[in-house]
């Protein structure tokens, strides 16, 4: 339990109302009940306010508070960063038992700190580096000579192949595999020959990957995730590929090999990268975009191949019309052939 002025405090708002209200939650303006506080994080949910039964309220500086005068309300300048803050307060995070479960193996070439949360069944390859405050869930296999850096947290059932560099206060969710081969063959006139995958992949601070997604080792070098990028759910990296800071990759994304993907780039849902070509900083690409040669800085596309979005929007006009200018058509073809028929 908080108290409301605590929270007010937390998140630097401007508390109208009482400051001793106790709040025992966090619940969405739908459905928050007494002790919940709440936010309003977008216009269309305004209309939720005269009946929303929370303790508290969080709003912007945009909303008219009149109305809610019965009602504790706290406000500042983003609801949205304000309820990352608030639901921190709040957070319960998952974690093993302190220390190294009886269950877990452990090379003995392996150097684990003290202060870690070695769930069972955990595999860790000899010459493995596991700093503290690391936390592996059940059934996670750490490769020979990987690196986890303080503070990761890796659920179940990822799998790290060996050499991997993980950063600090990484979270990597259950069933991701990281250090796969990456998918390179040449044709010898009989079979496909493998090309040997002999690089590494590195995963740098602060960066979170979803569950089920598959990031290749490189052929040589290093596959490279760079720090703050969140890759959402189901997201295909290929080898060789390098993705700059703070960017963000939606669900179904495929990158193909050794694209380069720079800083503050959003990949909406089902995007696809061709191979050997650079997305620029600050990029941002809607969904099911086929992106198929270099895009430069500060762009927004869309459509496959893509193309700016203004030129996109125009097409997308241009097809809802088609039905009409083909009756249109039809009736000019008609009366030519009447036409031709009188002459």
């Amino acid at each position: 339990m908080l108290l409301l002025k605590d929270i007010a405090t937390a998140v630097h708002g401007r508390l109208i109302g009482n400051g001793e209200t106790p709040i025992t939650g966090v619940s969405n303006i739908k459905d928050a009940q007494t002790g919940d506080i709440t936010f309003l994080t977008h216009g269309s949910y305004k209309k939720y306010l005269p009946d929303c039964r929370a303790s508290a309220i969080i709003l912007g500086k945009d909303v008219e508070t009149g109305c809610l005068e019965h009602t504790n309300i706290i406000v500042v300048d983003n609801p949205g960063l304000s309820y990352i803050k608030v639901a921190e307060l709040f957070l319960r995070p998952a974690k093993n038992e302190q220390g190294i479960s009886p269950l877990a193996f452990v090379s003995p070439s392996a150097h684990v700190a003290d202060e870690v949360s070695i769930g069972p069944y955990v595999y860790i390859g000899g010459g493995a580096v596991i700093k503290k405050d690391v936390t592996l869930f059940p059934f996670v296999y750490i490769g020979d000579n990987t690196v986890i850096d303080e503070g990761t947290t890796i659920h179940p059932h990822v799998t790290i192949y060996g050499n991997a560099l993980i950063g600090k206060r990484v979270v990597i969710h259950g069933g991701t595999v990281i250090g796969s081969d990456g998918f390179g063959y040449i044709w010898d006139g009989k079979k496909h020959a493998k090309v040997p995958q002999l690089g590494d992949v590195e995963i740098e601070d602060d960066v979170e990957i979803g569950a089920n997604v598959a990031i290749d080792r490189a052929s040589l070098g290093k596959t490279i995730i760079r720090k703050g990028t969140k890759i959402d759910n189901l997201v295909q990296i290929a080898h060789n590929v390098s993705i700059g800071e703070n960017s963000i990759i939606v669900a179904h994304v495929g990158i193909a090999g050794s694209a380069t993907i720079g800083n503050n780039v959003v990949l909406a849902g089902q995007v696809g990268v061709k191979d050997h070509i650079t997305v620029g900083n600050n990029v941002m690409a809607g969904g099911q975009t086929g992106i198929t040669k270099d895009v430069p800085d500060n762009t927004l596309i869309m459509g496959t191949p893509h193309m700016p979005h203004r030129e996109w929007m125009k097409l997308q006009n241009y097809l809802k019309k088609l039905p009409a200018l083909f009756d249109r058509l039809k009736k000019v073809e008609k009366k030519l052939h009447l036409e031709e028929d009188h002459d």
